[in-house]
């Protein structure tokens, strides 16, 4: 059984059984997926629902709330919602460990969305291309953003990675050119090939004493100045210039 509820804005679909949200959307009467712009889901949420969501209704739906959901296998699918060119905001559940490898990869018109304290790692291309995505909030729960997870966010301007986050990834902010400013927190011990290439807009950056990796092209593209802190046993800044001691 399910019961659909109606808004004059929002289409709520409450799954209760196993059936699909698009016979669930033709009984509430919608027989264009495309005409809904705004969709909260709760209960079961199938991957076949995702898929539906993503090649169905990815060009127009542009509000998603499945943050009352029990996701199939209980998380995200690789790519799930990549390419919902209309997708400007997204409440995510509050159980999932991770945003998976190319979650919302070329969500081009993504603004906004709620990262759950839930999660651990924001997975390869996760972000790659949200260029509409000025801002965003890693919650404290996070360990380690993966190779290109914010890569080509170009409207991107200022992030605040926790104390939680001990790696950055390869090329994780990288063609990142709105970035104008981010911090490094003390529990950061790597980062990654080209982690800030292009970024552009980044006049400084302080590498904190914990960092003991850092790979190549890391500030390409960048003019930027460099400053590590006096305590670092492998990095010390030359003339605002990043060198290593050894």
């Amino acid at each position: 059984m399910f019961n659909i509820f109606k808004t004059k804005t929002t289409e709520i679909i409450r799954l209760t059984t196993s059936r699909r949200l698009d016979q669930a959307l033709i009984k509430a009467g919608i027989e264009d997926p495309e005409t809904v712009t705004s969709l909260t889901i709760n209960g079961i949420l199938m991957k076949a629902d995702i898929k539906f969501i993503r090649r169905k209704m990815g060009k127009t739906l542009q509000e998603l709330n499945i943050f009352n959901t029990s996701l199939e296998e209980g998380k995200l699918s690789r790519g799930a919602f990549a390419r919902c060119i209309g997708l400007v905001s997204v409440a995510l559940p509050n159980y999932i460990s991770k945003i998976t490898d190319s979650t919302f990869r070329n969500c081009i018109s993504l603004k906004s969305v709620t990262i759950p304290q839930s999660v651990t790692k924001i997975g390869e291309l996760a972000f790659w291309g949200c260029i509409e995505l000025a801002s965003v909030t890693i919650p404290n729960s996070v360990t380690e953003l993966e190779f290109r997870a914010f890569n080509n966010c170009i409207s991107l301007k200022s992030v605040v990675i926790p104390n939680s986050v001990v790696k950055i990834g390869g090329s994780a902010f990288g063609n990142c050119s709105g970035l104008t400013s981010i911090n490094i927190p003390d529990s950061v011990t790597e980062i990654g090939n080209g982690a800030f290439a292009n970024c552009t807009g980044l006049a400084s950056i302080a590498i904190p004493q914990s960092v003991v990796k850092i790979g190549e092209w890391v500030f390409t593209g960048c003019n930027i100045v460099v400053s590590v802190h006096p305590n670092n046993p492998f990095y010390a800044s030359e003339g605002g210039t990043l060198i290593r001691k050894y």
